[in-house]
């Protein structure tokens, strides 16, 4: 809503003439009927048919588009919101949010999150067909097969929650699941690395003939260093050069191998592949903590973090000026033993420079409370992006958006006028060389000044089987269900040749029996014929 008002003419004068409104209606009505919101006007939004709406924004603002594909731009019928607001319906809790109405491709026909959630076709669903048109390589891939047709292909989508990892597995190599993720417990027996580090499927996987599809995805996760600390933050050079230097101990290659499977990349900077301004090879590397060789970034040998530490005051990780050793805190929150052991891969990280790191864990509340407040000094963040564009992670280092002075989503609270500067100017261009250009510039500022050590950017590995058709991976897109198909036929015909009965270890178990049977039956019958005679 403050973004919007930022940029649609006349949504802040509705936001106040409504808000007065609402007032007036909740002492009038006591909340007893509809609260009609058909009554306000937005100065930059007018109505043009059934179908069609317009809407005016101040100045330039090219994201916008990404915006109108958002959940809170979906057309949604007064007569629903009327409907739901009825009394009798609100003592049932029979909701708009838990009962949803909307125009897409599918209906909610169970909502029981606790167990399983049923989505069927929308009967009413607009005319929509198949795109006739790709990108290079799609139709090879045979994603054009369906050119042309209905949307949507599946009549019923079912999402069942199985609380345990390893019969949802099971189930998946039953063929009773269309789709799984690999988890840590079935990671070595779907995937495979090949000598390059290629991934890969295991021959059991492609028997079966599952798919793997893996990507990048438009994340990050950053360890933070509270620029408004004394010790790690500021702009002088003695906390540059100690960011710095701790960049290049904590190596993030070695974490992605222990703790995701090799399921991440390394970032070099702020921006993940596939956004616009990530430059890959050489001249996307982060040269203050890797050098390039042999076709690839390789993190800087810790002779040279020593170094720095020593230009930062710090040699051994103990301060010049009193001898005593470094000791920085790590503030976490920590729920299990997987948590403990991260932690403890970070104090071994620091310690590399003899610098002493002290774990403050607590629970989530606390820990976001620590942010706001700029209570924290080291620590580790993320980011998934709301639309593909630079501008929405470049903003998470803007001063404007500071956590401290505005309330903002820059948790380290940094600060640089030329890097504001550049942010205004780059934050609503058009991709192209002028764009890219700033696009660099911001980078080599903050690789410079180290507000963040660029963690990782996770990878997204799917598992599907051979009759689950049309996927391409877009994990932006929210859309994608409506253009799969199944191939049930094809489905049902492995269902029943992987679980078909197996009937021989039960012959086997009746001829054991009959094995041990047979003698003592015959020892017993002999028995009772000596005691006859």
């Amino acid at each position: 809503s403050e973004l919007m008002k930022q940029h649609i003419l006349g949504l802040s004068d509705f936001e106040k003439a409504t808000a007065k409104r609402y007032q007036q209606w909740l002492k009038e009505s006591g909340k007893k009927h509809f609260f009609d919101l058909r009554q306000g006007e937005i100065a930059g939004v007018k109505v043009i048919d059934r179908y069609h709406y317009r809407i005016r924004i101040r100045g330039k603002y090219p994201q916008f588009i990404y915006w109108l594909a958002m959940p809170f731009f979906a057309p949604m019928a007064w007569e629903a919101d009327s409907f739901y607001a009825q009394q009798g319906l609100i003592d049932k809790n029979i909701t708009l949010d838990w009962y949803p109405v909307g125009t897409g491709p599918y209906l909610l026909a169970e909502n029981n999150p606790n167990r399983r959630m049923i989505l069927e076709r929308n009967p009413l669903f607009h005319d929509a067909a198949y795109p006739l048109e790709g990108e290079p390589g799609d139709k090879e891939k045979g994603l054009l097969n369906d050119a042309g047709k209905k949307l949507p292909f599946i009549d019923r989508v079912v999402y069942i929650l199985e609380k345990e990892s390893i019969p949802y597995w099971s189930k998946f190599l039953q063929g009773y699941y269309d789709a799984s993720g690999v988890s840590s417990d079935s990671f070595d027996q779907a995937i495979e690395f090949s000598g390059e580090g290629e991934v890969g499927l295991t021959p059991a996987m492609m028997d079966k003939g599952i798919q793997l599809q893996t990507a990048v995805t438009t994340s990050i996760y950053y360890m933070g260093f509270n620029m408004l600390d004394p010790v790690v933050g500021g702009s002088t050079e003695r906390a540059r050069k100690l960011r710095q230097a701790i960049g290049i101990a904590v190596d993030f290659e070695e974490y992605i191998s222990i703790f995701l499977n090799g399921r991440g990349v390394a970032s070099q900077g702020i921006l993940p592949p596939g956004i616009f301004g990530n430059e890959e090879g050489s001249e996307g590397i982060n040269h203050y903590l890797y050098d390039w060789l042999n076709n690839q970034p390789k993190r800087k040998n810790l002779e040279v973090a020593k170094r720095l530490l020593v230009e930062a005051g710090y040699p051994n990780g103990r301060a010049r000026e009193t001898g005593k050793p470094l000791a920085l805190y790590f503030d976490a929150t920590s729920s299990g033993p997987d948590d403990k052991a991260r932690l403890n891969w970070y104090r071994k990280q620091f310690a590399k420079l003899g610098i002493q790191l002290v774990i403050r864990a607590t629970d989530y509340n606390r820990f976001q409370s620590k942010i706001r407040n700029g209570n924290a000094q080291i620590f580790m963040w993320g980011w998934n992006a709301d639309y593909p564009d630079p501008e929405n992670f470049f903003f998470l280092l803007y001063g404007q958006n500071g956590k401290v002075s505005n309330g903002g989503e820059n948790a380290t609270n940094y600060q640089n006028s030329e890097f504001d500067r550049l942010f205004e100017q780059m934050r609503n261009g058009e991709n192209g060389p002028e764009r890219l250009s700033q696009i660099r510039q911001l980078q080599e500022i903050i690789r410079r000044d180290s507000p963040w050590l660029f963690g990782f950017h996770p990878k997204a590995f799917s598992l599907y089987h051979d009759w689950y058709k049309n996927l391409k991976t877009n994990l932006m897109a929210n859309n994608r269900l409506k253009y799969q198909r199944i191939d049930s036929e094809f489905r049902n015909k492995k269902r029943e040749e992987w679980n078909s009965p197996v009937f021989w270890p039960i012959v086997l178990i009746v001829l054991l029996l009959l094995l041990v049977f047979i003698p003592v039956w015959y020892i017993y019958r002999k028995k009772e014929q000596e005691t006859a005679l």
